[in-house]
């Protein structure tokens, strides 16, 4: 399966067969600089106590004063553009107009936050599915705003207009497409605002947006991966699943192998549609599972379903032909992970019923966590969001961590963060014990370090005359943070192991998993390679939480969770996971580097 990554504006680019135009007019427009001062403006105000900030005056002298003076001098003093540093200023007195009629239209104004969603939403890697390939495009939107008719407002800001017009619509036609597949339950339209200086807005209409992108990216998406594309109005494929009620194909389906069964509910999820179906009495729930495959061809699917028994009926999970992607920076504002207040509790993923699935390593059920996905399956971004999530709740006081990655993949890189060039992995982090650790040999040393600390640590619970790290911290100490070893790919890190190597590893794990949940030590170990000689019965049985991403084969799932299904997963985040609570599917949130890297390097 092709897959392609692309920027909007390579996109774009493709789109209109060449480069695109940069500016028009008699002198140079600062386009650059005006998104910059609009972007530090709202931030500012959305940031701060700015309801009083109620006029055009005001809002001048406050945009002018902290950030557009220095960037009109630069035009002026350096680049000699007394016109253009004229255009600018009046392109941003019109903004402040405009900052003032948004305000205006909100009815439930009392801050800033209420006209602002967002300002430079970024759109990462959003997956875009093309017959039997994909393409992920990422980019940045200006501005989403609320809007007191259509909910959302999707907003770009435009210096100029004229012979940019065409490649502007585009750019909003395909921003418009990606803010539908992240928030799909979301309405909204799309606006571009020319400041020439003066403000000229032109609303676009969603059905206006749609066609446009139908009509002239998508053809150009199918060229990117090599699909033809399909004649008519059809959807990208003959998979049925994202647009149908397929119940009564279902009931048909195993009608013809005279299993007779009721639909009685479906739900939606991001990843899938999930139905609830009732066998008629002497109906077997295992004649059911069995016909996974014979419902993946009469229903044109692209994957068999997953059928399982649940209490009073059996689910039949059919994943949608585009996902919805789960952006870890909404997860964690959920209501119901807000509500959560463990200082190591994390978002594993959105559930079925569409709730945030939270783990508690406090948790004697959750305390340490076996994750398995093979490549693709999304193991990199649960453990970068299980990363930043636990960071977001502590301080290097409250919380470290060991890191081994053995492949210096998943905690390694490069990435552009805040016009410079930055590290994405964790090295230098104030949360580390340590250096990231690559090898057997400083693996080891590791766990017997942490043994010894676990034994410290039981030592002073003891004196203080408490049960567990949690009493501890109530009482008021705070000379004992949480620790918790990460090892990313332990299978490589045991397979170049020797024998005495790899027992001396298998106990002491063990030993952590036995007795670190009290005294706040945990242990989450991947792997993309769950095999026996790897995950061994031992090692399984000491971590609770069980969470698989998708894997290559039904073995590989039964020694993960004792049951099949990890192998028919989408991957990119769909997983499994056993938490306490019986098998629970769910997708997990993404990360973009950028984010991990802005929380993570402290």
């Amino acid at each position: 399966m092709a897959i392609r990554s692309i920027s909007v504006t390579q996109l774009i680019e493709k789109c209109l067969g060449g480069t695109i135009p940069t500016k028009t007019g008699e002198f140079p427009v600062y386009g650059n600089k005006f998104h910059k001062v609009a972007e530090d403006f709202v931030n500012w105000l959305t940031a701060n106590d700015t309801a009083h900030l109620d006029d055009d005056k005001k809002l001048w002298r406050e945009i002018y004063d902290r950030f557009a003076q220095r960037h009109i001098n630069d035009i002026i003093d350096k680049d000699k553009h007394v016109d253009s540093a004229y255009h600018l200023s009046q392109a941003i007195r019109a903004f402040c107009g405009q900052l003032v009629q948004l305000r205006t239209r909100t009815a439930t104004f009392n801050s800033w936050r209420d006209v602002f969603l967002t300002q430079e939403y970024t759109l990462n890697k959003v997956r875009f599915d093309i017959g039997n390939g994909a393409v992920l495009i990422s980019g940045r939107m200006d501005a989403v705003r609320s809007h007191p008719k259509y909910g959302l407002e999707v907003v770009d800001y435009k210096l100029s207009r004229g012979a940019n017009f065409k490649h502007d619509i585009l750019q909003l036609a395909i921003y418009a497409r990606l803010l539908a597949i992240t928030k799909p339950a979301l309405k909204f339209h799309a606006s571009l605002e020319y400041y020439l200086p003066d403000l000229q807005a032109i609303d676009v209409k969603p059905r206006d947006l749609k066609d446009i992108f139908n009509d002239i990216v998508e053809p150009v998406l199918y060229d990117l991966v090599g699909e033809q594309r399909p004649s008519g109005k059809e959807e990208h494929s003959t998979d049925k699943s994202a647009s149908t009620d397929l119940s009564e194909d279902i009931k048909k389906c195993y009608a013809a192998f005279k299993l007779s069964i009721e639909i009685i509910g479906k739900q939606e999820a991001p990843q899938l549609i999930r139905y609830k179906a009732r066998p008629d009495a002497g109906v077997k729930v295992a004649s059911l599972i069995s016909r996974a495959a014979d419902l993946k061809v009469q229903l044109s699917l692209k994957k068999p379903p997953l059928i399982e028994p649940a209490e009073g009926f059996v689910t039949i999970d059919i994943l949608k032909e585009r996902p919805d992607t789960v952006l870890w920076t909404d997860v964690i504002e959920a209501p119901e992970y807000v509500a959560n207040t463990s200082v190591v509790a994390f978002p594993i993923g959105i559930g079925v019923d569409n709730q945030v699935l939270i783990a508690d390593l406090a948790d004697p059920l959750n305390c340490h966590v076996l994750v398995a996905g093979s490549t693709g399956s999304g193991k990199s971004e649960f453990l970068r969001c299980l990363v930043a999530s636990l960071i977001k709740r502590n301080t290097p006081q409250t919380l470290r961590f060991s890191i081994v990655d053995p492949k210096k993949v998943t905690f390694a890189g490069k990435v552009r963060l805040h016009q410079r060039e930055k590290d994405s992995d964790l090295s230098g982090s104030a949360y580390l014990t340590e250096p990231i650790i690559h090898d057997i040999d400083a693996t080891i040393d590791c766990l017997q370090r942490a043994v010894d600390d676990m034994d410290a640590r039981y030592g002073l619970l003891a004196r203080a005359g408490v049960k567990d790290l949690g009493d501890y911290l109530q009482s008021g100490r705070q000379d004992m943070p949480y620790y918790v070893i990460i090892m990313d790919e332990f299978g490589d890190i045991v397979l170049s192991a020797n024998k005495e190597q790899q027992r001396h590893f298998e106990a002491l794990v063990v030993r952590l998993a036995a007795k670190g949940r009290a005294c706040g030590i945990h242990l989450v170990l991947a792997t993309q390679r769950p095999e026996v000689r790897i995950v061994t019965g031992t090692i399984k049985a000491n971590l609770p939480l069980k969470i698989c991403l998708k894997v290559t084969s039904s073995k590989n799932s039964q020694i993960v969770l004792d049951k099949t299904g990890g192998e028919v997963l989408r991957g990119y985040g769909d997983m499994l996971c056993e938490r306490g609570n019986g098998l629970e599917r769910a997708q997990s949130p993404l990360i973009t580097k950028e984010e991990f890297t802005d929380i993570a390097a402290i």
